[in-house]
């Protein structure tokens, strides 16, 4: 139970009285979310009723009832018949005597859901602030649990609502994202974990069905090898434009960017794909590069992804003078280029090196910030542009390291990451998982590979990280932002 809701109780209510009633001028005790708060921390119902209804519901509710306590809100308590007052507790109490410290003048009750007064009680000054250090926590608060910050059993009921439909995946993610987001800003996406994973259990299953049966071989851009022959498809020669790749975007993280993107008036078209499995940016991003299936002895680094782009469009009749490759810094691009590709790495290694998702949602926040000025700047050169991903990424759990005879029987090249094993052979694959039957159904197996369904990870540590098949990682952005 929260220390506002703990004073409140002490103030409206008596352990010698089974009903309290009140008059509550400001109507705060009256809203959805406070009588929300009551019902799942206290189990105290709040009812909020005229002196008829009071009337019918004590002789024919609160008589029959035992055990609960009720506190009802009447406009007026002087006059309240005798047999009700004989049996309740009956005071008046005002929300701003809760934050006493904090400049009157700078408190708009109307403006505050629970939680945000919650976080003020519970960080309030011993000292009286005055306006602009009121003004400060109020942000303080409102961009925690505002309009876009809803308290975390908010956030955890609408993620129970979500009706996953993942042949409409981009419908799907987007409503798990919103959510995501909400309590990643909070620092709280540990209390859905619960949630996330059984959303996340659909997904595999979805995965099971239909990743290699049928998204891989799909025509369409539904896995991101697809997307260059998308985009020969779709633009001709003497058109611009340009594919812009941020490693380790998971889609929560885009729509913060598109917020910024949406405040600049840049509008979006809205889709996913889906990484490559194992979701490691050697073989999902080179699937993006190579616009075919990525090859295993492949070495990850922007020289060789380069050439892959160049390659790709001189093979279909583009000149060199047509044909450019960016890698984080973006200069002035040649009126020529009518193929453009752009690489940032700042979102995975803020992904790799953040200590809680929190501290991930600022960096991509601070990123966000100045990426929209690098969008305008391709947009005002002329091109339409492709925004994408290799890989999300998901906050995960510790299950243990491997044993060194375990290491050794690992593919030599990229063989090994945090949610994702290559093996050398399918007789130490096949040793290896009969060495595991206790979680062999928490691993997806193809090939010569094994990558993690749900959010565990291999090592000793919890981390945010990518390799598996989770759909946080797995289905990325797919976005197309016109002039």
């Amino acid at each position: 139970m929260d220390s506002l809701l703990k004073r409140i109780i002490k103030e409206i209510t008596r352990p010698y009285h089974q009903l309290s009633v009140i008059t509550n001028p400001d109507g705060f005790l009256c809203r959805e979310d406070t009588i929300n708060a009551f019902a799942t921390q206290a189990n105290i119902s709040i009812l909020c009723l005229s002196q008829l209804e009071l009337r019918i519901w004590f002789e024919t509710m609160f008589r029959n009832s035992e055990n609960q306590t009720f506190v009802v809100i009447l406009e007026d308590t002087s006059r309240l018949i005798a047999d009700i007052r004989l049996v309740a507790f009956v005071t008046e109490f005002k929300t701003r005597d809760m934050l006493l410290t904090y400049n009157q003048q700078a408190i708009d009750l109307n403006k505050m859901n629970y939680q945000m007064l919650a976080h003020l009680f519970e960080t309030k000054s011993v000292a009286i602030l005055d306006r602009d250090a009121t003004n400060k926590a109020v942000g303080v608060a409102e961009s925690l649990f505002g309009a876009d910050g809803d308290d975390i059993s908010v956030i955890r009921a609408n993620l129970t609502q979500v009706v996953t439909d993942w042949h409409n995946p981009q419908k799907t993610i987007e409503k798990i994202s919103k959510q995501v987001a909400k309590a990643a800003k909070q620092g709280k996406y540990s209390e859905i974990e619960a949630e996330i994973e059984f959303l996340n259990l659909s997904f595999q299953r979805h995965i099971d069905d239909t990743y290699y049966q049928q998204l891989i071989t799909a025509a369409g851009p539904r896995v991101v090898h697809k997307i260059l022959p998308y985009i020969e498809r779709t633009y001709g020669i003497g058109q611009k434009v340009a594919l812009v790749v941020v490693d380790g975007l998971a889609y929560w993280q885009y729509l913060i960017l598109k917020q910024f993107l949406s405040e600049q008036g840049i509008n979006t078209q809205d889709n996913v794909c889906y990484a490559w499995m194992p979701s490691v940016t050697q073989l999902s991003r080179q699937a993006i590069f190579r616009g075919y299936t990525p090859e295993r002895g492949y070495k990850q680094n922007p020289t060789n992804e380069e050439k892959l782009w160049k390659d790709f469009w001189y093979q279909r009749n583009f000149e060199e003078w047509h044909v450019k490759y960016f890698h984080e810094e973006l200069p002035d691009i040649p009126a020529s280029v009518e193929r453009l590709a752009y690489v940032t790495m700042t979102m995975d290694d803020d992904m790799h090196s953040a200590h809680g998702i929190k501290q991930l949602y600022r960096a991509t926040e601070d990123w966000a910030k100045g990426f929209v000025g690098t969008i305008q700047k391709m947009l005002n050169a002329g091109f339409d542009i492709i925004l994408t991903a290799d890989h999300g990424g998901v906050p995960s759990q510790s299950w243990g390291n491997l044993s060194s005879q375990e290491k050794a029987a690992l593919y030599e090249t990229g063989s090994r990451g945090l949610r994702h094993l290559i093996f050398n052979s399918q007789s130490t694959m096949q040793h290896f998982l009969e060495s595991h039957q206790d979680v062999i159904n928490d691993w997806l197996v193809h090939g010569d590979s094994i990558v993690w369904r749900n959010n565990k990870c291999f090592g000793n540590d919890n981390c945010i990280t990518h390799g598996g098949s989770h759909m946080l990682e797995l289905l990325v952005p797919l976005v197309t932002i016109k002039r």
